[in-house]
């Protein structure tokens, strides 16, 4: 039995939860620019890659490649099987196009009905498929998720497509294959783990000059839609989140669980630290943000050495994720300001050191980590559950009308995000009760 951390599932947990709030809240002009993206800002949310900034959506997706990282010497501690690795990066391959394929988006609304009943049994087939214990119903859930493929009345005359796919199941499918396979030979030797984020940043950096073997590497090939090497660059946060696994790992085996006094207020100075960061890196306050996030990184680090002297994993984790954050800083003027979208290196090591940093704050803060820990065991069912239940149930019982006028304000706009989301964390906290576990 594999061990489990609860502040681990309990950033994966966050992640999944700021994923579905920020997609289903009202887009267009009554919330401002915060509440998105950076650089898909209102009220057309027209994509601006020369737009510098994050705010807390732009977290999202980092945090959730962070837990899939040190989750990795978790789930591997027993042993590595190349059949396991390439089962699970096959799971999510195709969990990625069966997930984006049976979208009820995808068929016409002259369907009636039938298109929201589609996507319901998509969700049965993927209940059999990744949740059933009996080889027999996972069989049948194949063959249901097969028919549904094939058979599926696509508007405009479209069909199956290896080309469409969930894009963010589709980076984390590529990053368990690459980050599992990088931590099993690099387990007993950190050193030659690190050492691949050099040659990964010369490999990155010269695929923009065309003269170059690097720009070949990157153009489109046959087997692009599965392997792509444009997801590689996410290795510079599944990475640090294989070291932060390990450190979980070692923490889990040790019997010293007590909490050092006052640590409940580092971890609010640490809430505070990342949140003065997004706040500052979006107003563009850049001076300032760089003097105020060392000065409450130094008070931070003293507190913390000051108080307990023993407590190692609290000072690797403080330590890993100020010492990243500030780096990232450091980059923030190279490729025009910190961005998601394409992303930037200053981007990969700000959101780690948030992620450190926030495994930190979440092991103090006990009764958040009980109420996230249960979405973050089953993530993927949170994952679809919104746009493969909730969304189809309130469109055949006609309830789907009220929420789609919650766009009058910014307090319905953002509420119609926070009732899809609570629907999807207690279904999945259900779940989850039920010991109801989709395994990729």
């Amino acid at each position: 039995m594999e061990q489990r951390d609860q502040t681990l599932d309990a950033l994966r947990g966050y992640a999944v939860i700021t994923m579905i709030l920020s997609g289903t809240i009202a887009f267009g002009d009554v919330l401002p620019a915060w509440m998105y993206h950076a650089q898909v800002p209102p009220p057309g949310h027209t994509f601006n890659p020369a737009l510098p900034g994050i705010t807390w959506v732009d977290l999202v997706f980092p945090f959730f490649l962070f837990a899939m990282g040190a989750a990795i010497p978790l789930s591997m501690q027993k042993g590595f099987s190349w059949k396991k690795l390439l089962l699970r990066f096959a799971s999510l391959a195709f969990f990625a196009l069966f997930f984006e394929h049976v979208k009820y988006q995808n068929f016409p609304q002259e369907s009636g009905i039938w298109r929201y009943l589609i996507s319901l049994t998509g969700l049965v087939a993927l209940f059999l498929l990744f949740g059933a214990k009996k080889k027999a119903l996972r069989f049948s859930g194949l063959l249901l998720a097969i028919a549904i493929l094939v058979f599926a009345p696509y508007k405009e005359g479209k069909s199956f497509d290896l080309h469409h796919s969930d894009i963010i199941i589709m980076v984390l499918a590529n990053m368990a294959l690459l980050g599992g396979a990088i931590w099993w030979f690099t387990r007993n030797n950190l050193l030659y783990r690190l050492m691949v984020l050099p040659v990964l940043f010369g490999l990155i950096t010269g695929r923009y000059l065309e003269a170059s073997w690097n720009h070949v590497l990157y153009q489109p090939y046959p087997l692009d839609w599965l392997i792509n090497f444009n997801f590689f660059k996410y290795l510079f946060i599944i990475i640090p989140g294989t070291v932060a696994g390990e450190w979980l790992l070692q923490r889990t085996e040790s019997t010293n669980t007590q909490e050092a006094p006052g640590s409940y207020l580092t971890a609010m100075l640490v809430v505070v630290l990342i949140g003065w960061n997004v706040y500052a890196l979006f107003t563009r306050m850049l001076t300032a943000n760089l003097f105020i996030t060392l000065l409450l990184s130094a008070v931070i680090l003293l507190w913390q050495y000051s108080l307990n002297k023993t407590d190692q994993h609290s000072r690797r984790l403080l330590t890993a994720g100020i010492y990243l954050l500030l780096t990232g800083l450091c980059f923030e003027a190279f490729e025009g300001g910190i961005k998601k979208d394409n992303a930037t290196f200053s981007y990969f090591f700000v959101t780690s050191g948030m992620a450190f940093l926030s495994l930190f704050s979440l092991q103090h803060f006990r009764v958040l980590c009980s109420l996230l820990s249960p979405v973050g065991r089953n993530p993927m069912i949170a994952y679809v559950i919104t746009a493969l239940f909730t969304m189809p149930v309130l469109s055949v019982t006609g309830l789907a009308r009220y929420y789609d006028n919650m766009t009058h304000s910014a307090w319905e706009g953002f509420a119609r995000g926070v009732v899809l989301t609570l629907i999807a964390a207690v279904l999945t906290a259900y779940c989850t009760r039920k010991k109801w576990f989709w395994k990729t």
